[in-house]
């Protein structure tokens, strides 16, 4: 679930994959949104909304931003050679690339916290699992709110990131990269696995706990 600088992308291809990233967008982006408001109506219709619905409702929004700012970027030059991206539009494509990144934790931050929330909304009060639930939910909330701050310090002024004609400096981006890419696959390997020591000790049957495992697999993938 890592992100990568769209100069970093355009400049690794020789030749253009815009339409790779159509095809990635017109898969991933229909099957949230079913899956989103098949989850919606379900609630509305059998239960109650909780605060894993509102959250991913969040997710869902920040995440059509992101692909948002990821079209227009493709519109500006993204998926070309670094080479034959237009002067003219380049300023554009990282812009796009910047709204693109400080969106991502946030996106990725709510539905993580959407699918913990889910888990602390089926499992007892009593619960001992109850508390390491809460600590992931504040580890998720402190790291991606500190991913967000620091992707919008990445260079000083904010503008040299998208505008290198002017004076400015950026941090070692790459190692950041590295550092968000490890972090963020280590909390997903934690939440992945949460559910298989939860739903193992509760008195349901096993079909229901097996349901509930793929629900919360699902969600996490």
């Amino acid at each position: 679930m890592a992100f990568v600088s769209f100069a970093l992308l355009a400049r690794e291809v020789s030749e253009s994959r815009a339409s790779t990233i159509w095809g990635f967008m017109g898969a991933f982006v229909p099957l949230a949104f079913i899956a989103v408001v098949m989850r919606l109506y379900t609630r509305f219709r059998f239960a109650k909304i909780g605060g894993d619905d509102i959250a991913i409702t969040i997710g869902f929004i920040l995440y059509i931003g992101l692909m948002t700012a990821t079209i227009y970027a493709v519109k500006f030059g993204l998926g070309l050679h670094i080479q034959n991206v237009p002067q003219e539009t380049g300023v554009q494509m990282q812009k796009c690339g910047f709204s693109s990144q400080v969106l991502y934790p946030s996106s990725l931050g709510a539905i993580k916290l959407s699918i913990i929330l889910f888990l602390l909304r089926v499992v007892p009060l009593d619960h001992a699992w109850r508390k390491p639930l809460y600590t992931v939910a504040a580890w998720v909330v402190v790291s991606e709110s500190a991913f967000t701050i620091a992707l919008f310090r990445q260079c000083t002024p904010i503008n040299y990131y998208w505008d290198k004609s002017v004076e400015g400096t950026c941090f070692d981006q790459p190692k950041f990269y590295y550092v968000d890419a490890a972090l963020n696959m280590t909390t997903d390997i934690i939440i992945l696995s949460l559910p298989w020591f939860i739903f193992r000790n509760l008195n349901l049957s096993k079909r229901k706990k097996y349901e509930l495992l793929l629900v919360c697999s699902v969600g996490v993938l």
